[in-house]
């Protein structure tokens, strides 16, 4: 950690000696709490998770722009965007440069790879869904993750180019499964890839009154256990919303990756929401297909209550079988300032 620091005072310093005429600096921070009592067959849980992000922004006359973020939290194993984990309870989730410019976007440091930026775009609520409080209780959890396998925030150089015609292609490349300060690598046994390519192409359009998003995503990387095959996951997600209505679909097929050489994994997730004001409502299923003779299915259903302007109350149901039978239920709040 005191590592981590200095370099992100070296970096904050660099950053506010840059500037010169016609340039300017910006200082942004938010952040994000989560709770939730967490009813199942076994039993009550706590869950609780929080980020907070600082971020600086150099912006010159000719309209490039540096930044500097970094995010510290109980970790985002997993977790896009800014939906934080409990991986730990004190870590810097992401940290990472950016240079903007006409020519697109280019990042260096813990961040999401290209694959998963491009198809994480599933409506989701501030309740469990899919990637929320309700498989924080480990027999709940799906054996894949409904994106898929990626580099998580492993340590990588990212671009994005800009969105030409409603479309955009990110690259990623991460050279082992370790990020600076987060142990990703505790939550998934055996995850030791190396040379991890990610590529990403996302589409939006309009067609009178419906929005839509396409998506494709690619992740390849070699295992360095010779017991597990080595990473290659493909991902196609569509999303279409209609006023309140929104409705996504997410395919994966990860061969065996990470996993025992032959035993394949799939996964498909449908979901449905609707929001309307304070209140939204969603329905979803995912369904994962492990080698020849194992399953796993779970279905779910959510309702959210927006209290206050950026405060949200949720009420989750889910139904998991999958070697274990079971249901989940979960009781949360969420707040971002």
């Amino acid at each position: 950690m005191a590592r981590l620091l200095s370099r992100l005072s070296a970096a904050a310093a660099l950053l506010a000696a840059l500037p010169a005429a016609g340039e300017t600096v910006e200082f942004d921070w938010r952040g994000v709490g989560q709770g939730a009592v967490v009813r199942s067959g076994d039993g009550h849980d706590l869950f609780g998770a929080y980020a907070v992000t600082g971020e600086g922004t150099l912006t010159t006359d000719s309209g490039l722009g540096l930044s500097l973020t970094a995010t510290l939290g109980s970790g985002d194993y997993q977790k896009s965007l800014d939906r934080p984990g409990r991986n730990d309870q004190l870590t810097a989730n992401e940290i990472f440069l950016t240079v903007n410019s006409a020519w697109g976007r280019l990042r260096l440091g813990d961040e999401d790879g290209a694959a998963k930026r491009a198809i994480d775009m599933l409506p989701l609520l501030s309740g469990g869904q899919m990637d929320g409080l309700w498989t924080g209780i480990a027999p709940t959890a799906p054996p894949i993750d409904h994106l898929g396998r990626d580099s998580d925030d492993a340590t990588k150089i990212l671009y994005e180019t800009p969105r030409v015609m409603g479309l955009r292609l990110g690259v990623s490349y991460a050279p082992k499964r370790d990020s600076l300060v987060e142990d990703i690598a505790r939550e998934t046994p055996g995850a030791l890839d190396r040379d991890l390519w990610e590529v990403g192409l996302n589409y939006q359009g309009d067609w009178n009154a419906f929005s839509y998003e396409l998506a494709a995503g690619y992740v390849k990387a070699d295992s360095r256990n010779p017991l597990l095959g080595d990473t290659e996951s493909l991902k196609l997600a569509g999303l279409l919303l209609y006023g309140g209505f929104s409705g996504g679909v997410v395919y994966v097929d990860d061969g065996d990756s990470g996993r025992l050489k032959g035993d394949d994994a799939t996964s498909t997730t449908l979901m449905a929401a609707y929001e309307n004001g304070p209140y939204g409502a969603a329905l979803w299923w995912q369904g994962v297909d492990l080698d020849i003779s194992r399953d796993y299915d779970a279905y779910g259903a959510g309702l959210s209550w927006r209290i206050l302007d950026e405060t949200s109350l949720s009420l989750d149901a889910v139904r998991y079988d999958g070697g274990r039978r079971g249901w989940v239920g979960t009781l949360g709040v969420e707040a971002r300032f």
